[in-house]
């Protein structure tokens, strides 16, 4: 029965997208607190008919993706996470002769990407209408920008913003003549990376920085219609650290922010109560203490991690998860089984 539902169901979407009729609810909206810094957010919830074409339009436009993000960009594809580009700019910061830093990031960026602008640059970059005219409907439906919470929408904003980071990357540089009559390119940055609209530049000196973010903040303002915070600050490496994907990073130590490292605790607190009054860690609990760890598995926390076991406790938390997930699947195997079961004895 449920596999009849299922082609069913993909078979009227399939007809929607030959005919390019779409239908689908509106999106609805919540306003929510984000915990780790206070800022309200715009949260769209949509269908799930419209999720499953947003997932249609993620897997069409994959090698669009894939080769157009660039390869600082964390957050937009796998194995690019926060750990990946906390390794960078530690190995970054750990170089002396890159001396500068440079970190901003764009005022309400969802919500103020122009729809114009985005659309086209993926009809310059899709060469296939059927797709584009899907993508576009779904961009349509939004209200403002891009809608937070959709997973088209993640997708839509690294690619928008890759036009930046290959720009900074690639044609931020400055000419030296010599006096034998060659020139040089000179890059103004060392390195740049990318965590959605966050956004960090190294380099070493801060001339070529200043200089460079002059063109960079002109391109972002004239090219991409985006406005960035004046909140934007320079960082000497040298005395101070950097404070992005949820850590803080200096030459000194690459630790977890403040309001990262006190949820893993709380959490790693109430894992050892359970554990020292012989109870079983809940399910919820030993999913919250996995999610949390990975922060402080890469960082600069192994005293902390001897004092609350934290290498004992991960493993039982695994372990209590997967055997939830065995359970589960043979429950839905068993749940198969009997169906066939039945089905044989009344056919019989």
């Amino acid at each position: 029965m449920m596999e009849g539902l299922i082609n069913t169901v993909i078979d009227g979407i399939q007809q929607e997208i030959i005919e390019k009729k779409y239908i689908v609810k509106p999106i609805r909206y919540r306003y929510q607190v984000d915990k780790c810094n206070g800022k309200v957010r715009k949260i769209g919830i949509q269908d799930v008919k419209q999720q499953i074409y947003d997932y249609i339009a993620v897997y069409a436009m994959e090698e669009l993706f894939r080769k157009k993000i660039g390869f600082y960009q964390c957050g937009a594809l796998k194995n690019k996470g926060c750990e990946f580009g906390a390794k960078a700019i530690k190995k970054w910061v750990d170089n002396h002769d890159i001396r500068w830093g440079w970190q901003a990031d764009i005022r309400h960026y969802y919500e103020t990407i122009p729809k114009g602008k985005l659309k086209e640059l993926l009809r310059r970059d899709v060469d296939n209408d059927d797709v584009i005219h899907l993508v576009f409907f779904l961009i349509d439906s939004f209200e403002g920008g891009l809608s937070i919470g959709s997973y088209l929408s993640q997708y839509l904003a690294n690619y928008y913003m890759s036009y930046a980071c290959h720009y900074v990357n690639e044609q931020v540089y400055k000419l030296r003549k010599h006096r034998n009559g060659a020139v040089n390119r000179v890059n103004l940055v060392s390195h740049a990376l990318f965590q959605m609209d966050d956004i960090l530049i190294v380099s070493k000196s801060l001339k070529d920085l200043k200089m460079a973010v002059k063109r960079f903040s002109s391109y972002v303002s004239e090219f991409l219609g985006l406005e960035i915070k004046e909140t934007s600050k320079f960082i000497d490496l040298s005395v101070t650290y950097i404070d992005i994907l949820g850590r803080k990073i200096s030459r000194r130590s690459l630790t977890v922010r403040s309001s990262n490292f006190l949820r893993f605790r709380r959490t790693a607190k109430k894992v050892r109560k359970r554990v020292h009054q012989k109870k079983e860690v809940p399910l919820s609990l030993a999913k919250s203490y996995i999610g949390r760890y990975g922060a402080i598995k890469h960082s600069n926390t192994q005293r902390f991690q001897q004092k609350y076991h934290v290498s004992e406790d991960v493993k039982r938390c695994k372990e209590i998860v997967s055997t939830h997930e065995r359970r589960m699947n043979s429950y839905g195997k068993n749940e198969i089984y009997t169906a066939t079961a039945k089905r044989s004895i009344l056919s019989t």
